[in-house]
């Protein structure tokens, strides 16, 4: 056998038709599993965020409040 016979010299690899064929719907469904694999506490860094705006925002409306 020579390596002209060899099965994946002849096909195109799986993963390059995938991407060429994809949606843009389902490229970017692969680009945010894909940051979410990287950045796993994204959700809750972003949840502590908006907690400590909400709170900031609290205390803000009071002390103005007071003011008047």
């Amino acid at each position: 056998m020579g390596i002209q016979d060899r099965d994946y010299m002849k096909r195109p690899s799986d993963d390059d038709d995938d991407r060429r064929a994809s949606s843009p719907d389902s490229r970017l469904e692969a680009f945010f599993s894909e940051f979410l694999q990287r950045h796993p506490r994204f959700f809750l860094y972003v949840g502590i965020g908006l907690a400590v705006l909400v709170v900031v925002a609290i205390a803000v409306a009071k002390l103005t409040a007071r003011n008047h």
